[in-house]
């Protein structure tokens, strides 16, 4: 369990770490994987998110799952390139709700690079990343001091 004091100090950086679909790239699950190729190469991404045009959640995808599909379904490049990456979409990858607690994000990030965050409607409303939450850490090491007092519990002699 973290310490309510460190909690309430990470919780005050939330608008830090929750990174707003609106500054995300992300893909319809109508896109055609050449867009979705060409959006992730472009712009370094190994992993994007999926969502409908509803902004529901689907998944991510990644070019491997991409690779995976093409591969399974022996399809050629052009036919790759013009399929919907709906098919191709990981639905496994762990998310959380936007009200989610500060414990289950840790424990959720040790295996997982980034988070999609979700309302409780399943819309997509961002991704919390690792990165992120080691930033919001490091002002927690650095600047906890600044609000609060430090003060060891007596020892019990007993």
């Amino acid at each position: 369990m973290i310490a309510k004091a460190f909690e309430d100090f990470l919780l005050n950086y939330t608008e830090h770490y929750l990174i707003p679909s609106k500054d995300l790239a992300i893909v319809v699950d109508t896109h055609n994987m050449d867009h979705v190729l060409l959006l992730m190469t472009s712009n370094g991404y190994s992993r994007i998110p999926v969502i409908t045009k509803e902004k529901h959640y689907c998944g991510t995808v990644s070019i491997s799952d991409m690779m995976h599909y093409q591969g399974e379904h022996n399809l050629a490049d052009w036919e790759l390139s013009q399929t919907d990456v709906a098919v191709a979409v990981n639905d496994k990858v762990e998310t959380i709700l936007l009200d989610a607690s500060l414990t289950e994000i840790m424990h959720k990030l040790v295996d997982n690079p980034f988070l999609p965050v979700l309302d409780k409607d399943q819309h997509f409303m961002g991704i919390i990343t690792r990165k992120s939450i080691l930033k919001a850490v490091n002002a927690l090491l650095h600047d906890f001091t600044e609000d609060y007092d430090i003060i060891p519990k007596e020892k019990d002699d007993n």
